[in-house]
This record gives C-alpha cells, structure tokens and sequence, in this order.
C-alpha cells in the first residue's frame, strides 16, 4: 500500500505485506538472513515501480522501544542502525526503513523542506516521546515546521484488539495514559491510535496534515502481520516473528 498525501511529491513511499514475506534484518527465524530480507524490500519496491533501488540505499533501525531518532548521515546508508526507533533525513537516495507486526508505523515528510522521517510506533516508544524527539529534531537540523510536515500512519493493531495484560494495566491505569482506556467485559484495551494523533497534534501538526490507513493488523492478518494474533495461532505464518516494512525515501 501507498499513502495518497505523498503521491504528487518526489518520494519512494510503501507498505509492505505478507505476500513479499517477512521483512527483518535481525530476524528471529534462522531461516531468514539479512540478505534474504534485503532482497524481499527490493523486490516490494521494485514493484512500485521504483527501479533505481539496491540493498545500499536502505537504513533500517535496531528498533529497542525507545524514544531515539537518529539524525541520519551519508555514511549511515546500506546499514543497520543500532540503538535507534527511528530516523529522519534529507539525504536523496536513503530509504528509511522500520519494521512492526502491531506497533504504529509512522512516515514523516516536510513538504516545504524536503524532509523525511520513519518511526517504530511501539507503545512504550510513543509512550517515551518518540513524536515529540522527531519533530523536534526536524525543526532543529531541517528548519522544518510542523504545519508542513505531512503524515501517514500505517497499518497497525487498532483498540479492537490490543488489550493489555495485567501487569502493563497496573503500571498505566495510575497514569495519565488511562484516557486511552476501553473496556470490554473483563479484560482493558488499548487506543494506539489516539495515542499516536495526540502526539503528533501536541507537537503543531494539523489535523489534516495527518493521513490514518485505517488498517488493524489483527483484523486483517492475512495481510499483513500481527504479532498478536501470532501468539493465539502460532502456525499461522510459514516464518516465526514475521515483520512487515514500512519505507520512505527521497528519490534522487
């Protein structure tokens, strides 16, 4: 899938899904190899039609649910990228990359400035700041401002289905975080979602500026992967830990 809001702008921009495979340069599988998982985000983007794509132009993250958003630098192309959530860049021919089966994936792009960002929405990143440290860092090396900035929020587990888990509930129902609450019989889920529009609305981004797909993974697993519905059924993907990857890049 593509977003429409980056469609008449310059960019290499997708959502991988189950059909290409798993996606996971430090896959849990043995059978998957960075290699292999290169070669599957070639071909997805290949069949985008964006030709001029090799292994070298690629930059994915460690992804340790933190609130880290490199910077990136000419040099940091064709690697992984330790330590670090996310990335932003204004480097032509980079495509950032992040990978998720459930957490929020988060495409940035500063139409005015010809910026780009990618974030690995995780509870606990989104929860840490992780918005808050991208656009920051956005307006400080890029001059960007946030009424500019355009978003896509990929597929992702909705408030349908992400229910907690005793131990996460008792450590945020004391917190502010409970406004994002939804109780269904006994068990307490949780609106990513909201979370992930509050933050990007508190750091000065229109609300129209901010495109959802609408997407939940566990609704349409199938399609693309969920780690959660993994858990319940866990013969349902040929590969263990699948990922899908989300992707966006300034074409040269």
């Amino acid at each position: 899938m593509q977003f429409k809001i980056f469609k008449k702008y310059n960019l290499i921009q997708g959502i991988s899904d189950t059909s290409f495979g798993s996606i996971d340069p430090t896959p849990a599988d043995p059978k998957l190899s960075k290699k292999e998982s290169e070669k599957r985000a070639i071909k997805f983007l290949k069949s985008l039609n964006y030709k001029n794509i090799n292994s070298q132009n690629l930059i994915f993250a460690e992804q340790i649910f933190s609130s880290n958003v490199r910077v990136c630098k000419v040099k940091d192309s064709g690697k992984i990228i330790k330590g670090v959530d996310g990335f932003i860049s204004n480097i032509p021919g980079q495509t950032l990359v992040i990978i998720t089966a459930d957490c929020v994936p988060i495409l940035l792009f500063d139409s005015k400035n010809r910026a780009i960002g990618v974030l690995h929405g995780g509870r606990k990143c989104l929860i840490k700041g992780i918005i808050k440290n991208a656009i920051s860092k956005m307006i400080l090396n890029f001059k960007s401002k946030p009424e500019d900035i355009l978003v896509g929020i990929a597929p992702h587990i909705r408030v349908c289905h992400y229910w907690l888990r005793e131990r996460t509930y008792r450590n945020l129902k004391k917190t502010s975080l409970k406004r994002y609450f939804l109780k269904k019989k006994s068990k307490i889920y949780f609106d990513l979602t909201k979370l992930t529009f509050d933050a990007l609305q508190k750091e000065g981004i229109p609300k129209e500026n901010i495109k959802d797909c609408r997407i939940c993974t566990f609704c349409t697993y199938k399609k693309y992967f969920s780690a959660r519905k993994e858990e319940e059924f866990p013969r349902i993907y040929p590969e263990k830990n699948p990922r899908f990857a989300s992707f966006i890049g300034l074409k040269i």
